[in-house]
């Protein structure tokens, strides 16, 4: 767990491999997490408050709750809570009051923070494996007694419409966000600063899908041409956008039939137009008999194709 490796490290561990229990394996420098030890947020309290009075504008109740030093793990709604993540919060308190001997002189001057859109199954389980006893402060708060640090679970949903934070509300499951919600997703998505920051990382494309979604159909189709809005599209779900007769507007008949046999074309036709569907040979071939039982608009519209 030391920082620094000294010479003795070697030699307990040549000690350890050759007159050590041969039941065990001996490995040297090993690291202890596949992820990087970086936590999340660091929140340090200001030695000189700004104003006292001046309220946060988010999370309102949690800012009370908080020591010198806070270090707050977030659970997003695209990789949430998962088995242990709150062994690893705990892991983050222990390491940082190790390293920071001049800034924490008691462990009550440090405590973690968890926010999860919702409490799940498997943090549940987590709090009871780790002997934690949950205590609700209310609104969506909760603390975690039992541990060696202070530890305060925030369930963003909860809180979100306890305080009625249209912003927070954004980091839950609500996909019906507000103008105002709206208006602050785009600046940040807009400010190239923020949009650099995220744009290779995971979740990136769920904050676009969010914005999209609280943008009107026609005002996000309008950055498309034509050919890229139906990219990709089977051709009968882009047919099935238009009424009939705007999927034929334009084309010339013989282009519209075309797509049709022969069968199709004439289906629900009275015979008499069905036969004037036909080719003008056909017509010049049908007895006098037969064009005496038709009508006089049918035999006139024959006897102008055929001069019968």
């Amino acid at each position: 767990m030391g920082t620094t490796r000294t010479a003795w490290h070697v030699l307990l561990a040549a000690l350890l491999s050759q007159r050590g229990s041969r039941r065990f394996e001996v490995r040297i420098e090993v690291p202890l997490s596949t992820e990087p030890l970086r936590a999340d947020y660091l929140l340090l309290r200001r030695n000189a408050e700004p104003e006292a009075s001046e309220p946060a504008g988010t999370l309102r109740k949690l800012w009370a709750l908080l020591s010198k030093d806070t270090i707050v793990e977030f659970k997003s709604i695209g990789r949430p809570y998962r088995r242990r993540n709150l062994d690893r919060l705990c892991s983050y308190l222990h390491l940082y009051c190790a390293d920071e001997l001049e800034r924490i002189e008691h462990r009550s001057d440090m405590c973690g923070v968890l926010l999860v859109p919702a409490r799940t199954r498997s943090l549940d389980a987590d709090v009871a494996a780790l002997g934690l006893v949950w205590d609700d402060l209310g609104d969506g708060y909760w603390r975690l007694r039992g541990g060696a640090f202070a530890l305060v679970v925030a369930e963003i949903e909860v809180v979100a419409e306890a305080e009625d934070d249209d912003l927070l509300r954004l980091f839950g499951h609500d996909e019906a966000p507000t103008v105002v919600a709206r208006r602050w997703l785009a600046q940040q998505v807009g400010a190239e600063e923020i949009a650099m920051a995220m744009h290779d990382l995971e979740g990136f494309d769920e904050v676009v899908r969010k914005l999209l979604s609280t943008l009107p159909p026609e005002q996000v189709l309008s950055a498309y041409a034509p050919e890229q809005r139906v990219a990709g599209l089977p051709p009968e779900q882009v047919l099935s956008a238009y009424a009939p007769e705007q999927r034929v507007a334009g084309l010339p008949p013989e282009q519209v039939l075309s797509a049709y046999p022969p069968e199709q074309r004439v289906a629900g036709l009275p015979p008499e137009q069905v036969l004037l569907a036909l080719p003008d040979d056909v017509l010049r071939a049908l007895s006098d008999s037969y064009l005496e039982t038709l009508s006089a608009e049918t035999r006139a519209a024959i006897r102008a194709r055929v001069g019968r």
